[in-house]
């Protein structure tokens, strides 16, 4: 597997392609927000690769060293073969680490979860993210009516859920204006 930075072209090609298919239309960001964010500095794509083909995309927002993992997936054909977690092991061997101290992962809640079917796939996605290291940070979001879990990728020693909560604030004060952020984002720590 090679992981590497996307190109402007591939990012849009990404987002048209697969992460429109990838995640709900509410948990979407338009591309233009990911293309300003991209050319001020203040966003990363990588994508997974194997013999040339795409085989999965993450995509981070930055404010400052402060990162949020804003959407990750493999390709739906390629799903459960071990890329995704290989893809998550070895995404720390990229520019990702060199540009944050604390790495945070949203996590639809499986609290909140409206039905069986949709319970069972929260915490299958909270699992995998538990079963590869990553940390339960006992923080809390909702974030335009989508209620998370906030997770943090280990890139050095683990943050208290107060600091995770303070970054993860941060990152969203920074990504939007005032009173979109007042209305849309609150932050609770268990």
């Amino acid at each position: 597997m090679t992981i590497r930075e996307l190109t402007i072209k591939e990012i849009r090609q990404t987002y048209k392609e697969h992460l429109k298919r990838d995640f709900p239309v509410e948990e979407r960001k338009p591309l233009a927000m990911i293309e300003r964010s991209y050319r001020w500095g203040d966003y990363l794509c990588l994508g997974a690769f194997e013999d040339g083909r795409m085989t999965g995309y993450a995509f981070f927002v930055f404010c400052g060293r402060n990162c949020l993992l804003d959407y990750y997936a493999v390709l739906p054909d390629l799903r459960g073969r071990g890329i995704g977690s290989e893809f998550l092991k070895r995404m720390t061997d990229t520019a990702l680490t060199d540009r944050a101290d604390i790495l945070l992962i949203e996590v639809e809640n499986p609290r909140y979860a409206a039905m069986e079917a949709d319970l069972s796939l929260r915490k299958r996605r909270l699992d995998f993210y538990l079963n590869c290291g990553i940390i339960d940070t006992g923080v809390e979001a909702n974030v335009f009516g989508v209620e998370y879990r906030l997770l943090e990728y280990p890139l050095s020693a683990a943050h208290t859920p107060s600091e995770a909560a303070e970054a993860y604030d941060g990152l969203y004060r920074h990504l939007l204006p005032p009173l979109l952020y007042r209305r849309n984002i609150k932050v609770r720590e268990e």
